[in-house]
Parts: structure tokens; C-alpha cells; sequence
């Protein structure tokens, strides 16, 4: 191909086909890596290229899930999880304006900045992130992408009057499950969709609505990061969200990217309110319309040679400030916070922390807690996996793994019990993917993938029951296949089969 080892970028707004023309041009190499910001969105494009390249040849790669073929060669990853030690003709980022996000920016840039193509570089998002690209790849190639469809505002609708095709905004569990509630009541049935729901159960809820046994979705602003549903309103219910450290208003840009998941391809799409959000002003609606960017000024970065000779340079070297005045230092990320806890602790304090202990408790505190517990919680988890690990066996004992999975796996028909059980198994999928630390990590890899199906379909059920149930506009027994995928759960006749056919 020409201009070897080129680096290009596709800008635009929302529902401009740059993913889809991204994987288009993966196909046409050797190799190939795409990172995206979300696991959901890694697991969908994956699923999708498995239609048009042989499935010994595709990957997948996310925090708690691994699909790694022998002869792989193109892989669909999270951001976090592209290999390091791989090398592929061509690499593309998905959503590189994420570079600018407090929480995990600092990761979006080092892949900016660091991994490459051997023959192409792809980077794809806002147009927001141009003049930061320009300045970083001075060479850069910018394809300026324009959305394929026309986005309208239609003002307040209040929940019994929604039109057909929607999906409500909500920014919490709570506000979720109780939105939905109101519009089963009044319309009959409702799917939900939350950036924690397991791969499996997201996709059924949206086939019930992709396959028109339910008109209406409610969902977190996890919507706006591309996950590719067929709706024509979005109505948000609030503007607010809570961020992890504070309550917040919404950005103009976040707005656009989540009402930009209204309309599809080249159907126009439309954006409102509800609930007690009784209209958005002018200035937000124009910027929407208009497909209006607020250009990025700063990026967050963070060191990645880290030095682990003592501890007192590793948080040296986690605190190093940045040269160039466009990049702002991420502070008190998770994996720090971690570190500083541990660090102060007494019991690690008497313990000679080495070259290689210090690089083990730094990847423990890499161990991600997706049930949003409180640091403290967290880091006592952490601290029973650390020693584990520096003691005489060197690994996890297989009783503890068992007994906690024991735990997780107790039988509940709660929702929040069951999505906390999810948020759970997450973790320790992700754990059990590491190398060397459980003995037999194989056998807890299929064990963790078991329970997490068993949790996954219980709480798809659930949904159901409570969200649908029966009503005249959603006839129960021409669903079929439900995670059709896999086909982990059926649904025929008012029965549930958790059995393939």
C-alpha cells in the first residue's frame, strides 16, 4: 500500500460511519489491532468482523475477557488491553477525544502518542481532539467525516406520551430501573441497558428491542460511546450526573454525543426531554444541531516508565509532570490511590519491598473494582491477593478462589444483588486472567465464565419479568434466541431453556 507507516484520522460527530469504514480498512491488512473505550463495544465490533474474516484469525481482548486464538491476527480490544508486545500493520483508537477525560484519559494518550501501525495509524473521533492530534502528529492526515443523518430537537414528552423508538437518558441504577418501571406501566414493556451489564444480557435487551418486542430503552449516558441500536428519539431525563467524586452538569459535547445515537445510517434522528427536565435551552439545542465541537485545550498524561527500584521512586516517577503545556497530569488515579494505602500500611511496611515485590503490588493495585466499593474495602481484597502472591506459594490458594466464587454464586432474584454478583465475577474474571497468579487459572477461567452466564441469564430474566412481564404488546412466545449467540438462553412459551437446542 502507499504512504507506509501513515498516520491518518477520521473526525466527525456521531452516525458518520467511522468505525465501520476503520474495520472496512483493517480487513485490507496482515494485522490489525482497534481499541475502543468500551468492553461492549470491543465484544460488538468483535462479533461483527467474525462474519467477514476466519475466527481462527480474530481476537479479543478486554479487562476480564480474553478470545485469543492460536493464529490470531486482528484484535478487538479495550484501550487498556491492546498488547504491548505485539506489533501489527495497522492500529486505530476509537474515540481519542476520551484522551481528554479525567478518569481514564491519561491511557488514550499514551496509545496516541506510543502504539503504531507498521503501515497505517488510525485514529477515530470528534473533531474536538483535531488541533491536539496536529500538534502531537504534525504529519497527520485529518478525513473530516459528516454525519449521515439529520438530528432535530422535538422538546418535552412526558412519559406516557413517548413515540415509538426511544430511549430514555437516566444517570444512575436507581433512576433506571424506576424510569422503566413508569413506562411499563403505561406502554408495556422496556428494555434497559447499563455499561455494567454483561456483555450477554445487554445484547438480549437490546434484541428485544432490535427485534421490535419492545419499543422503548432505558439507559446511561454509557449509550453515547457508539454501541449501535436502532433508535429514533432520545429523550434525556436529567443533565446531570454523578462523576464518582461529584454531582455535575453534563458538557455540551457529552449532550451531542448521546443525542447523536438517535437515527441511523441515513434515518433522521430526534432529541427531547422528560421526567422533571422539562427542556434544554437554545444554545445547547443549536450546538447539537449543528454538530458543534468544543475544541480540546488539554489532555491528560501520565508517565508509563515507571521506575520500580524503591517505592519511594515509583511514586516519584507516577507524579513526574509533563513537558509540553497541552498535557495535564492525571492525579489520584485508582491504581495510585491503591499504592498510597498500601504504602502506609504497617504490614507492608515491615516487609523488604524489592525490585520485583514493587512491580507485583503495583499490578495488583491495577485490579480494577467494578462493584464501586469504597477504597478501603477495595484495598483489603487487594491486600490478601498481594501477599498471596509474595509469600512461599507465590499464587492464590485455590480454596480462597473457591470460596469466594461459592459466595458470588448463591442463588438471589434480586436485580441489585444480582448486578452487584456481576460487578463481582468482573473482578475476578479479570483476575483469573493473569498469569501465574491462580494455580490451574484455566479451569477458574471457565469456572468464572460459567457462573458469570448463570448470573447473566438469571438477571436477563429478571429484566423481564420485571420490566415486560405480559402485556398485549409483547407476545412472550415468538422470542426466541434471546442471546442468540450463544444460545445461552431461550425463551419459548412462557419457558426459559438455558440449554442450546
Amino acid at each position: 500500500m502507499k504512504n507506509e507507516k501513515k498516520i491518518s484520522a477520521f473526525l466527525g460527530p456521531t452516525n458518520t460511519g467511522k468505525t465501520y469504514s476503520a474495520i472496512q480498512r483493517l480487513y485490507k491488512y496482515r494485522s490489525g489491532v482497534v481499541g475502543f473505550p468500551l468492553r461492549l463495544l470491543a465484544r460488538e465490533n468483535y462479533e461483527f468482523a467474525k462474519n467477514f474474516l476466519p475466527i481462527n484469525k480474530v481476537a479479543l481482548i478486554t479487562g476480564e475477557e480474553k478470545i485469543i486464538p492460536k493464529n490470531a491476527k486482528y484484535f478487538f480490544c479495550t484501550v487498556e488491553s491492546i498488547p504491548e508486545n505485539l506489533d501489527f500493520e495497522f492500529v486505530a483508537i476509537d474515540e481519542v477525544q476520551m484522551a481528554a477525560d479525567y478518569e481514564r484519559g491519561y491511557i488514550f494518550t499514551e496509545k496516541i502518542f506510543n502504539k503504531r501501525g507498521t503501515k497505517e495509524t488510525l485514529f477515530l473521533g470528534s473533531r474536538s481532539i483535531e488541533n491536539i492530534l496536529l500538534k502531537i502528529h504534525p504529519k497527520i492526515i485529518i478525513n473530516k467525516k459528516p454525519r449521515l443523518s439529520k438530528l432535530s430537537y422535538i422538546g418535552y414528552k412526558n412519559l406516557t406520551r413517548l413515540p415509538k423508538r426511544s430511549a430514555v437518558i437516566a444517570f444512575s441504577q436507581i433512576d433506571v430501573y424506576e424510569i422503566a418501571n413508569k413506562i411499563k406501566q403505561s406502554h408495556g414493556g422496556v428494555s434497559i441497558v447499563l455499561g455494567a451489564l454483561s456483555p450477554e444480557v445487554r445484547n438480549a435487551q437490546v434484541k428485544l428491542f432490535e427485534d421490535g418486542k419492545v419499543d422503548y430503552i432505558v439507559a446511561t449516558d454509557a449509550i453515547g460511546m457508539g454501541l449501535n441500536l436502532d433508535i429514533k428519539n432520545i429523550f434525556f431525563s436529567s443533565i446531570k450526573k454523578f462523576d464518582g467524586y461529584h454531582e455535575r452538569f453534563l458538557t455540551f459535547d457529552e449532550i451531542s454525543q448521546i443525542s447523536g445515537r438517535a437515527g441511523r445510517f441515513s434515518n433522521d434522528g430526534f432529541f427531547g426531554t422528560t421526567c422533571n427536565l422539562k427542556k434544554l435551552d437554545n444554545e445547547t439545542v443549536n450546538f447539537v444541531e449543528n454538530y458543534e465541537y468544543t475544541e480540546v485545550k488539554k489532555i491528560y498524561w501520565r508517565n508509563h516508565k515507571l521506575n520500580f527500584s524503591e517505592p519511594k521512586e515509583l511514586v516519584k516517577s507516577l507524579s513526574l509532570k509533563p513537558k509540553e503545556n497541552y498535557l495535564k497530569l492525571k492525579k489520584d488515579g485508582s491504581d495510585q490511590r491503591y499504592l498510597k494505602i498500601f504504602l502506609d500500611d504497617n504490614e507492608c511496611k515491615i516487609r523488604t519491598i524489592n525490585k520485583k515485590i514493587l512491580n507485583i503490588l503495583w499490578e495488583v493495585c491495577s485490579v480494577p473494582d467494578y462493584s464501586k466499593n469504597l477504597d478501603e474495602y477495595h484495598t483489603r481484597f487487594l491486600k490478601k491477593i498481594f501477599f498471596y502472591l509474595i509469600n512461599e506459594g507465590e499464587c492464590i490458594p485455590e480454596s480462597w478462589v473457591k470460596r469466594n466464587l461459592r459466595d458470588i454464586s448463591r442463588f438471589t432474584k434480586k436485580i441489585s444483588e444480582l448486578n452487584y454478583k456481576i460487578s463481582q465475577i468482573r473482578t475476578w474474571s479479570f483476575i483469573s486472567f493473569k498469569n501465574r497468579w491462580i494455580e490451574n487459572n484455566h479451569k477458574f477461567q471457565n469456572k468464572v465464565k460459567e457462573i458469570g452466564t448463570k448470573l447473566s441469564t438469571k438477571l436477563h430474566e429478571e429484566l423481564i419479568l420485571e420490566f415486560i412481564g405480559e402485556y398485549k404488546n409483547f407476545e412472550m412466545k415468538k422470542s426466541k434466541n434471546l442471546i442468540q449467540e450463544n444460545n445461552v438462553v431461550r425463551l419459548e412459551e412462557k419457558k426459559f431453556f438455558l440449554e442450546k437446542k
